[in-house]
């Protein structure tokens, strides 16, 4: 008689941070979003691409942490949009934009070194 364990396959330590802390930047993302959209005309366009954005990353955090095996292409758009995103806000003189450069980039590099986990 032989017994078989289905073991679930648990995210690599270096997603769970860099998933948990892509959370973190969504959330405030979004509440940035929000006081964008407050705070000019041009607030009304770029207010809520903000919050979007930030959801998307909280979908995708969610996703690399239970191994979705949508999250992995997800990841790399959206962390894309958000890295270009960043690079834009820095060369317009905003130097908080260099935390979201190095958030997404990590994020991109190392989840695509994992690619194995989410097929």
């Amino acid at each position: 008689m032989s017994s078989s364990y289905s073991r679930k396959q648990s995210a690599p330590l270096g997603i769970k941070i860099l998933a948990i802390l892509a959370a973190i930047f969504a959330v405030f993302g979004i509440l940035g979003g929000f006081g964008t959209m407050a705070s000019s005309p041009f607030g009304i366009i770029f207010g809520p691409f903000s919050i979007l954005l930030s959801v998307a990353q909280l979908v995708v955090a969610w996703g690399l942490l239970t191994l979705k095996p949508w999250a992995w292409t997800l990841t790399l758009i959206v962390f894309g949009i958000d890295l270009l995103v960043a690079c834009l806000n820095l060369l317009l003189g905003n130097f908080g934009a260099i935390f979201g450069i190095v958030v997404s980039g990590l994020l991109l590099a190392y989840v695509y070194s994992k690619r194995d986990y989410y097929r």
